[in-house]
């Protein structure tokens, strides 16, 4: 009754809060349609064949072989911008394979909660993209984690831990090894029977996850591990064919996964179940793609790395590079500057960093062949790099490993004096372009070396490259037999700028040499 008569004496204030409810009501609506909106539209990841991909051949045979036989874990290194990523897609965007795939540039997750969604949605993805009503139950499995994550975060102050990462982990184990029993043709001839088109056939082996390594492989892909369903679904419209394919976990960037995951224990139950998905049951393929040489000190720190294979891949061949300018950069050289393209010139200052060649080359035309290799940006970004090293004692980069991974020291900066620098560029100037890793940390000290390799001055190589590199030159260190750890510089014009940088200290010490005597009275007539 008191309601009423409120309502009664103070109408504007009841119309305000029903105008109030009305909109907090039209919102909510809003909210759910742009909800269900989203979900009609899945999110579909960019990973197919980049255009332009040129050369490689022995790093895709290497890479296919790799995949044919027992999984493994896999690290492919290889230096900012030498085409690890595009060789990789040229390999698993193909039909030969089934990809569970992150590329940690764009990761989707920067903590435990957000990892832990970000794979369900991936293992979702990847069971759904196999269009396979059998498949689709593992598909809504990790849909299913994902709803209870929900529920249980509405109920209260819900916090993922690392026993929920590793039961995700644990319920992928279980999804592919019902991957790999799954027989796809029983199923069909199952089917029909319940249909009354037929009698089921005497039940055929499952797919085998191991491969015979004796046997003689495809050099397209692997058919040890292939089992198609023949006849019914290709006898019905728009039914797509299963094929049962190796499963391949692909992460890109890897090295940024302590960066985005602080929780070390997390990360410890997650790369000790990619060791469980390879060694020991056998179900999937791990490649761990990288760019930062110190990501295999991270993976020792998780007592995982003497598990991993090191793949890694150097710049382009000079026949590699040559015909990758011949048949993708020429025709885009206006006929009145082609003969002015200098292709020994060009390779001399990039060597075979086909990406650097790709932008000068645009550069080039653009500037009407005005701009030359030592006038082109990507020279003036090296020789800038040397200059801020050899005149500031300190110059900060960011390299995730550094500050996140356990083995990392706080008081161990990237530092290095002046003068171990230009010692460096002094071994490097001169063939055979490259040192022994583990002698410049005793000459030098292991901080700095590891500092000037942090800072993109040095690339460490922990392997030899797949394909050959500056003429194998860099081969002398393994001439007995046993293979060395290297550094070398970052790139071929980071050399480059080396010798530029050298010539000029050289010259400044000559005239301050002169300078010198003069002050003194001696050798005026040298000025």
């Amino acid at each position: 009754m008191g309601e009423i008569i409120g309502v009664i004496a103070n109408p504007a204030e009841t119309i305000r809060q029903l105008k109030e409810s009305k909109e907090l009501l039209l919102k909510a609506r809003e909210e759910s349609e742009l909800k269900n909106e989203k979900k009609k539209i899945p999110k579909k990841h960019t990973f197919s064949k980049l255009p332009g991909f040129h050369g490689r051949e022995t790093e895709q045979d290497l890479l296919r072989k790799i995949l044919a036989a027992n999984p493994q874990m896999n690290v492919v290194f290889g230096a900012t911008s030498v085409g690890k990523t595009a060789l990789l897609r040229q390999v698993l965007a193909t039909d030969d394979y089934y990809v569970i795939k992150f590329d940690l540039r764009i990761s989707g997750f920067a903590d435990l909660r957000s990892l832990y969604v970000a794979m369900c949605d991936q293992f979702n993805m990847f069971f759904q993209e196999m269009h396979d009503e059998e498949m689709d139950k593992n598909s809504i499995t990790f849909k299913h984690m994902l709803l209870e994550l929900t529920e249980k975060e509405s109920n209260g102050d819900y916090k993922v831990s690392v026993a929920d990462l590793a039961d995700l982990m644990e319920t992928l184990q279980s999804a592919l090894l019902r991957y790999w029993e799954y027989d796809p043709e029983a199923a069909a001839e199952a089917n029909n029977e319940d249909e009354g088109l037929g009698k089921l056939s005497q039940s055929q082996e499952p797919a085998l996850r191991k491969i015979d390594s004796a046997e003689e492989m495809s050099p397209v892909a692997p058919q040890k591990a292939t089992t198609d369903v023949e006849g019914e679904n290709l006898d019905i419209p728009g039914k797509r064919k299963f094929k049962k394919k190796p499963v391949v976990f692909f992460m890109d960037e890897a090295h940024k996964l302590p960066a985005l995951v602080s929780d070390q224990l997390s990360l410890k139950v997650f790369l000790d179940t990619l060791l469980v998905l390879t060694k020991q049951d056998r179900l999937c393929h791990v490649i761990l793609a990288t760019s930062d040489s110190f990501f295999q000190h991270f993976l020792r720190s998780m007592n995982v790395g003497h598990h991993s294979q090191i793949m890694t891949i150097g710049d382009c061949s000079k026949e590699e590079t040559y015909a990758y300018f011949k048949e993708e950069l020429l025709d885009t050289i206006p006929e009145d500057l082609r003969s002015k393209a200098n292709f020994e010139e060009i390779y001399d200052a990039f060597g075979g960093k086909l990406s650097h060649i790709s932008d000068y080359i645009s550069a080039w035309i653009n500037s009407r062949g005005e701009i030359l290799p030592l006038t082109s940006a990507i020279f003036t970004q090296a020789y800038t790099l040397l200059q801020f090293h050899l005149t500031h004692d300190y110059f900060e980069t960011f390299s995730p490993l550094s500050t996140a991974t356990s083995w990392a020291n706080a008081e161990d900066e990237a530092r290095f004096t002046r003068n171990d620098l230009i010692y460096v560029m002094r071994k490097l100037v001169e063939p055979p372009y490259s040192m022994l890793y583990f002698d410049l940390c005793r000459k030098i000290g292991t901080s700095q070396t590891d500092a000037m390799i942090k800072t993109r001055v040095l690339d460490l190589r922990w392997a030899k490259t797949v394909s050959p590199e500056q003429e194998w030159m860099e081969r002398i260190w393994s001439k007995d037999g046993i293979e060395k750890p290297i550094v070398l510089p970052m790139t071929r014009i980071v050399r480059k700028a080396m010798e530029v940088a050298l010539r000029e200290e050289d010259e400044r010490t000559q005239m301050e040499e002169v300078k010198s005597e003069c002050f003194s009275g001696k050798g005026c007539e040298r000025a």
